[in-house]
């Protein structure tokens, strides 16, 4: 059941290079009947647990509105067990009263109230919308939201998309200087890169069988990925979708050409070590050996302007058509990407 689960705890990667000449992917929304609704499971849980304790009528009202993520949440996110063991229930019950899990769910019903998320909904059925053109028979997924005491940001299971609300409470919350994540990715924890992030993690989810082996492959299934975020998503800024700074954006465009040599000379592009994988295309404060202010995920930025570039040079071809096509030697080929030394 959890063979999609989604492990998106703030990998976020983003896109370069927006045309500002008009979207050849434009879609006219208003037409569509798609409405997407947001259910919020984390302001339902802490409601029935809140004297401590579940009656059979409120575990039997949790299963039914929450059919599909509740064993999900118990099992796959948070590791309690199976719905149908009382020691689980335990867990459950502990969790929603311990005191700083208490004191986390009121920084996020303070920061998301009900009715909160309006403006996200809206942009997310936008995009969703927007997917739904290009690929009419995908699922389109019910989205919720939760919290995981900062397990995940995103994931997703067959048509379910969760928001986990508790890594989207601005950089400054004090509480995650305590959790032993990573400072550097602190600006991360921002709601403005909350609907970005969810359908990134929905079409990396949906097209992950077509992922690849070395270095070039998997560059250019995130630069697809990314590439259909800018379709679906044209209003948001590249630094959103990036997860960079505006500094950190501009450094990847100024230094365009010494990223790209530098896969190449080190003869990059066809390995498949892990580790240099993880190095150039995984979430770090930057990136060992090149010039100062480089960030991480470079990688998946190249990846992004190879793919742009093919469908540039390849006007006929559709966002379906770059999808099935896996050959990302033929990718690089046909895109003429190769910024001047």
């Amino acid at each position: 059941m959890w063979h999609k689960l989604f492990y998106f705890i703030l990998a976020i990667v983003l896109i370069g290079q927006f045309g500002c000449n008009g979207n050849r992917w434009d879609v006219d929304t208003s037409s569509s009947d798609l409405s997407i609704k947001i259910q919020r499971f984390e302001l339902d849980l802490f409601e029935v647990s809140a004297d401590g304790a579940f009656t059979e009528d409120e575990k039997e009202k949790l299963k039914i509105d929450y059919p599909q993520l509740l064993p999900l949440y118990f099992q796959g996110i948070m590791q309690f067990g199976s719905l149908s063991q009382e020691q689980s229930w335990q867990q459950l019950i502990a969790f929603t009263s311990n005191k700083d899990i208490i004191s986390l769910y009121q920084a996020v019903e303070s920061e998301f109230p009900e009715n909160s998320l309006d403006a996200e909904v809206a942009q997310m059925q936008e995009g969703f919308i927007r997917y739904q053109h290009f690929f009419p028979n995908r699922v389109i997924p019910q989205v919720a939201t939760m919290i995981s005491a900062f397990n995940y940001s995103i994931a997703a299971d067959d048509s379910l998309l969760i928001v986990g609300l508790d890594n989207y409470l601005g950089e400054e919350f004090k509480v995650y200087a305590k959790t032993g994540i990573p400072q550097y990715k602190f600006k991360q924890f921002d709601r403005k890169y909350l609907v970005s992030d969810a359908l990134k993690a929905w079409l990396t989810t949906e097209f992950d069988k077509e992922g690849g082996k070395n270095m070039l492959e998997q560059m250019v299934f995130q630069g697809k990925v990314l590439y259909l975020l800018k379709a679906f998503l044209p209003e948001i800024d590249a630094s959103i979708f990036f997860n960079y700074s505006p500094e950190e954006l501009k450094w990847c465009e100024e230094n365009e050409s010494k990223i790209w040599f530098h896969f190449v000379d080190m003869e990059l592009l066809y390995s498949i070590e892990n580790f240099q994988i993880r190095k150039y295309l995984g979430d770090a404060p930057f990136i060992s050996g090149f010039p100062e202010g480089s960030p991480g995920r470079v990688g998946q930025w190249v990846g992004f302007q190879i793919v742009n570039s093919y469908m540039e040079n390849n006007k006929k071809e559709s966002l379906s058509d770059l999808i099935v096509l896996r050959d990302a030697n033929k990718i690089l080929q046909q895109s003429n990407y190769k910024p001047r030394r």
